[in-house]
């Protein structure tokens, strides 16, 4: 089969998806269902066995790809497409999400899936090293292998198998490696750069925070935001009437008349003010005192007695939206968060009845978490071995996320600026972008969208370290916004004019360098911020 051009990625939705440097085809050495074999496989040391191949078309004018299904030892199920006229040299792996147990089909930011379905990447996926019946189920956690697995085993030994299976395919190694993965995939993303920093060459994470102090924040606001009788103190009115009110007070701090807060941390607003009359009646545009005070311990977060923050901060300014509805904790959040702490950190050390009202908010309660949790917390900010390694690290964080908030991720390039040689040295082999109006890993009160393995792969295989993206949203009244976002710490600056298109804005002057380590006693950052 001669080479051919490799395929240019996929139109995307919103046209955000970014060009590829281009490289020749590279074809099969060998048939698809000839990957089969009744033989155990061993890579880097880890046993693997490839269970199907075959041939599969998506749909017209997609490229036909080799479908692999195997796993590797003990349990770490997995499934690898291979294109077979249009692959460049190139391997993804996806992250998976929250405890994983299924696999997945497509990465976040979902504009870069347009570059899957152009087929110049090879692309692997895997179930975090066991089954499960869903992402929130913990009950595969009472083996202690297979906890290890989740933890950061499991995405090795998937880019190890999946590595040795692209070599013998295209009788080659891949040539560039990638993974990309948000929330607990930007955990595992994470874990790949600083516990095995040679795997892939460019990372992609997003909305990572420490694993086990967030499921505080879950059991926080399900516990604040449901009443004795369980039911929910927000209502769609009153949450909508808070989002209103936020935007009203906090939408011009960045001097853009736009609907949006660019960095939620500078906003401050009493929701208070919307109190409801004295005579108890709530309407559509007020609060009541109960959900003025679940608000107001919404946006804190996470406090024990004496007012020490046992987390990053709480839900973003901007986030209102975001607490009901079928993800918010008052609704799954807390049963994942319940079973995490449950089954996961602590199994056998809680009593058998114990349920998300039963955790007490205390600094004992947080050790406790942060030591059983040390094997599944990727917030070790000595990246050394990755950047020595030539790798590149793309951070993003949606500054609307009610599941890790907007604080945790600055925390963390924080406590990686101090630990490798500031912000202009970090900036080299590590860069971050702050998403306003996101949610957590996709959607948001103003959606955007953007190519963010595409800004790695160009970092990579280019040396064109990522200045800006551009970030496109589609607008309730159907418009299409596009930004540009700068790399962290540089605001995006708006000129004038119309605030959908990106001429409008110009990348801000940094008059000092930001101070973002937030005060909480798991933080690792050297240098703290003033919030």
């Amino acid at each position: 089969m001669p080479p051919t051009t490799a395929a240019a990625a996929q139109p995307d939705p919103l046209g955000v998806a970014l060009p590829l440097p281009e490289r020749p085809a590279i074809p099969p050495a060998m048939p698809c269902k000839a990957l089969v074999t009744s033989a155990t496989a061993d890579a880097g040391g880890t046993g693997y066995r490839i269970i199907a191949a075959t041939e599969e078309t998506a749909g017209a004018g997609a490229p036909t790809v080799c479908v692999v299904k195997g796993y590797a030892a003990p349990q770490t199920q997995f499934e690898l497409r291979l294109p077979m006229t249009t692959y460049a040299g190139r391997f993804l792996q996806g992250g998976c999400g929250g405890m994983c147990g299924v696999i997945s089909e497509s990465i976040t930011p979902l504009c870069s899936n347009a570059h899957i379905a152009g087929g110049t990447f090879a692309v692997a996926y895997n179930n975090g090293g066991h089954f499960a019946a869903g992402i929130g189920d913990g009950t595969w956690a009472t083996d202690p292998e297979l906890r290890m697995q989740f933890a950061h085993k499991a995405t090795h030994a998937t880019a190890l198998a999946a590595k040795a299976i692209i070599a013998r395919f295209y009788a080659r190694p891949p040539e560039h490696s990638y993974f990309v993965g948000c929330s607990g995939g930007g955990r595992e993303a994470l874990m790949e750069a600083q516990r095995y920093p040679t795997d892939f060459d460019g990372v992609v994470a997003g909305s990572s925070v420490s694993m086990p102090a967030a499921m505080q924040l879950f059991l926080w606001e399900a516990q604040k935001g449901l009443d004795a009788a369980g039911n929910e103190i927000f209502t769609r009115d009153a949450v909508a009437a808070l989002h209103r009110a936020v935007l009203a007070a906090c939408d011009r701090l960045d001097g853009t008349p736009d609907g949006q807060i660019d960095d939620p941390r500078r906003c401050r607003y009493d929701p208070a003010l919307l109190l409801c009359p004295g005579d108890g009646q709530a309407t559509a545009s007020c609060l009541t005192p109960a959900q003025v005070d679940a608000a107001r311990a919404y946006y804190r977060g996470p406090v024990d007695a004496d007012g020490t923050a046992l987390f990053p901060g709480g839900a973003p300014y901007g986030a209102e939206l975001g607490w009901i509805g079928p993800g918010a904790a008052t609704r799954t959040g807390k049963f994942a968060a319940e079973a995490f702490i449950k089954q996961v950190l602590l199994p056998g050390e809680l009593p058998q009845d114990f349920g998300w009202r039963d955790w007490r908010f205390t600094k004992a309660g947080l050790d406790r978490l942060l030591r059983a949790g040390a094997s599944f917390d990727a917030t070790d900010p000595d990246l050394s071995a990755f950047r020595d390694h030539g790798g590149k690290l793309l951070l993003w964080q949606g500054m609307a996320d009610n599941a890790a908030g907007a604080y945790g991720m600055l925390n963390y390039y924080q406590a990686v600026r101090d630990r490798m040689g500031g912000l202009a040295a970090t900036r080299r082999f590590a860069r971050m972008f702050a998403v306003p109006g996101g949610y957590h890993c996709r959607g948001g009160y103003v959606p955007y969208d953007e190519d963010f393995l595409g800004a790695v792969v160009n970092w990579v295989e280019r040396g064109a370290a990522p200045e800006r993206v551009i970030a496109a949203a589609r607008l309730e009244d159907g418009a299409i916004r596009r930004r540009p976002i700068y790399a962290y710490p540089t605001r995006t600056r708006y000129k004038g004019g119309d605030v959908n298109d990106p001429r409008s804005f110009a990348a801000g002057t940094l008059q000092h360098e930001p101070a973002d380590g937030y005060d909480w006693p798991g933080s690792r950052a050297r240098t703290r911020g003033k919030f």
